[in-house]
């Protein structure tokens, strides 16, 4: 079953518009908060700017770690079909 799904996506990364639709899309969401933090900076400062960019509420340590358990789980996966 994992073999279909592998060649399943076989030509999907290999497509070159594919990639390029995807680091478009990467690229503007990066063009977004570039833009966002600039205005933020504008507004408040660069201190206050730094300050919130590190402050983490608690409710988002537990999506963090929902999502480094999903990375480890697949680079398990991803390391048994080679």
């Amino acid at each position: 079953m994992i073999e279909f799904w592998r060649e399943w996506f076989r030509p999907v990364v290999s497509n070159q518009w594919v990639v390029a639709g995807f680091s478009v899309g990467l690229g503007l969401l990066v063009l977004y908060f570039l833009i966002r933090s600039a205005l933020y900076i504008g507004r408040y400062g660069f201190v206050n700017w730094v300050k919130a960019a590190f402050r983490v509420d608690n409710e988002s340590w537990r999506l963090i770690g929902i999502l480094l358990l999903f990375v480890i789980a697949a680079a398990m996966v991803s390391t048994q079909w080679v």
